[in-house]
């Protein structure tokens, strides 16, 4: 996943990690990126009708700043399409529209430095949350103060609950089947022997010339 192919045409949980309720201070920061998560399949209403649902692929990435906080973007369809958020998302970050030939996967950008512009946003229930409303490269001068990407611990994000596995159905044990008795084999007729000269009998064969 996460390549990106040139097409014609706020916040869940669910599509993320779990942050918890801090707050990142906004205003300008300098960022590593250290995940990107793609959802897809993903059911929700559409901006333009609630009423109709729709079914998308989506993305997001996850950042760590100097001072050991996170930033997650918000949803992304992923789309090729020039005009698509991840497209000028990516365009800013990188400084020219991303490769859509199919070479490019955007998870190579985990390890990136970023330079994000950080904003505080009220969600339609009434919560505050963090929203990186702009990103660009990070200039040379402030290149020494991009974070360590391995200092920060990504959220686990909690697996599927398993199905119970079937329990394995009892098989009838099979019962033996009775061999019949061997009767005992009758006697053989005896054939009467020719009687030759003196007491030697020889038995009877056939001839094969008859």
């Amino acid at each position: 996943m996460a390549i990106l192919h040139a097409s014609s045409s706020s916040d869940g949980p669910r599509t993320g990690w779990p942050l918890g309720d801090s707050l990142v201070n906004p205003g300008q920061h300098v960022a590593v990126c250290i995940g990107v998560k793609d959802s897809l399949g993903i059911e929700r209403p559409t901006f333009e009708d609630p009423s109709v649902i729709e079914t998308v692929d989506l993305t997001r990435f996850l950042f760590g700043l100097s001072d050991g906080s996170m930033i997650q973007t918000g949803e992304m369809k992923i789309s090729g399409h020039e005009k698509s958020n991840l497209v000028k998302f990516l365009t800013g970050w990188i400084g020219k529209p991303p490769q859509m030939d199919g070479s490019w996967d955007y998870c190579e950008m985990v390890g990136q430095g970023a330079m994000l512009n950080v904003a505080h946003r009220v969600s339609r229930k009434g919560r505050t949350y963090a929203d990186v409303q702009g990103i660009a490269g990070v200039i040379d001068q402030l290149a020494a103060q991009v974070p360590d990407a391995s200092k920060f611990a990504v959220p686990d994000v909690a697996p599927p609950a398993t199905e119970p596995q079937a329990q394995p159905v009892a098989q009838p044990v099979a019962q033996p089947v009775a061999q019949p008795v061997a009767q005992p084999a009758a006697p053989a007729p005896v054939q009467p022997p020719t009687q030759t000269t003196g007491n030697m009998f020889t038995p009877v064969t056939s001839n094969p010339d008859f």
